[in-house]
């Protein structure tokens, strides 16, 4: 009989995988392996242990839209100016960031789009590919309440059954 991994023990082997991309280049519309944008690193290393394209039947303007609009899993939406519990967070949990406007490219908090995605790694911890930065970069929510201001949804895309019936030997 074969033994099948555990939520935990596939959430960790998605941290490990998300670790060996630190520091790797920040590149807009890059999806791995060399350099990435903020949703080809997460796109990268979900299609790398599963097999899945995170942006399928998405819909939106940005890649990152797509990630959350997309037929995976399970959404959680942070409501502005109220304290956000990151205890509803799981490791390996996408994270989306503030709302990017079509006519801006910059994030700030009033935009209306998710315009950033990271992943959670637990801790008040998050990798994420940073333009500004030029490279892979981990972040923490309580060193800088930037993050904890913009976050407006985490996504679970390991509560899908799908998801995990494509885990990749």
């Amino acid at each position: 009989m074969i033994k099948t991994n555990t939520n935990d023990e596939l959430r960790e082997k998605l941290i490990k995988l998300a670790l060996l991309q630190h520091h790797k280049l920040y590149r807009h519309n890059e999806y791995g392996p060399d350099a990435f944008d903020c949703s080809g690193l997460v796109w990268f290393i979900y299609n790398e242990l599963f097999s899945i394209n995170l942006y399928e039947l998405g819909i939106g303007l940005s890649a990152t839209t797509k990630i959350m609009t997309s037929k995976y899993g399970s959404l959680a939406l942070f409501k502005e100016n109220e304290k956000k519990d990151l205890t509803i967070i799981r490791k390996a949990d996408i994270l989306f960031f503030h709302r990017q406007s079509l006519e801006e490219n910059r994030p700030s908090e009033n935009n209306r789009y998710p315009g950033h995605c990271g992943i959670y790694l637990g801790e008040h911890n998050f990798i994420h590919a940073s333009r500004t930065k030029g490279s892979v970069i981990i972040s923490n929510f309580d060193k800088n309440d930037y993050w904890m201001r913009v976050l407006v949804a985490s996504k679970n895309i390991l509560s899908d059954n799908e998801v995990l019936g494509r885990m990749r030997k």
